[in-house]
């Protein structure tokens, strides 16, 4: 029988080789830089930097729109879903143009990632969506409603509503194939929508897993990077 760890099976020698990285969308709050090229203020590594070296070995497929030159001519060794309509639609749309059958992790390409977060959801088994409670979220924020069998059953964005509610944070392992082609189904569809809006909750079977004390920090803002700045200066 598998572990149970953060509310997701446990089999270590069940792997993902697919990774899409959503990264089509324009940094209106940090002065036009794409954040893919962020650069942590510690290590001076780029946020795709990071998620290299976090799923190593891994085939790695960003999907680009604004400034998708500047990305593609710095990293020639990836591979590239262009979005044309990364002005009109939201990550849902860049997502749908990726997505296949295969097993794959989804991340937003505004995350600092860490190695060892993802070596912990190695093992986990099934389809996961990574998950915390934090007290402070935006508006923006999709919170998670999780049945008593510990399935995620509906998200909803705004105003947090339970302190039970955990917050999406922009990472996803999904490996059933009938999820897969619902969720590009449904992101087609609705286009404007986040992605982690559309997940084919009511399937059931999408547990939760919680984020630790691995590096996984957000770049919106010119504040999230003095955060970041401050925090690095502690390590």
């Amino acid at each position: 029988m598998p572990l149970q760890i953060g509310g997701a099976a446990m089999m270590a020698d069940e792997k993902v080789e697919q990774v899409i990285i959503l990264a089509a969308g324009k940094s209106l709050q940090l002065d036009g830089v794409s954040k893919l090229l962020v650069r942590h203020p510690h290590t001076g590594k780029t946020i795709l930097d990071y998620a290299i070296e976090a799923f190593s070995g891994k085939h790695l497929i960003v999907v680009v729109g604004y400034k998708a030159i500047d990305i593609m001519q710095r990293y020639p060794q990836l591979d590239f879903v262009y979005n044309p309509d990364w002005a009109l639609t939201n990550n849902a749309m860049s997502l749908a143009l990726a997505l296949n059958d295969k097993p794959t992790y989804v991340l937003s390409g505004d995350i600092f990632v860490s190695s060892n977060l993802i070596q912990r959801l190695e093992q986990c088994t099934g389809d996961i969506i990574l998950t915390s409670y934090r007290e402070k979220r935006s508006l923006t924020a999709i919170h998670c409603i999780i049945d008593s069998n510990g399935f995620v059953t509906e998200t909803y964005q705004g105003p947090l509503k339970s302190m039970s509610h955990p917050e999406s944070v922009g990472l996803f392992k999904i490996c059933t194939p009938k999820y897969l082609r619902e969720w590009q189904r449904r992101c087609f569809l609705h286009s404007n929508l986040f992605a982690g809006q559309l997940l084919p909750y009511d399937f059931s079977g999408i547990q939760p897993v919680e984020l630790e004390n691995e590096l996984f920090f957000e770049i919106n803002t010119p504040a999230d990077y003095i955060n970041l700045i401050e925090e690095s200066r502690t390590v």
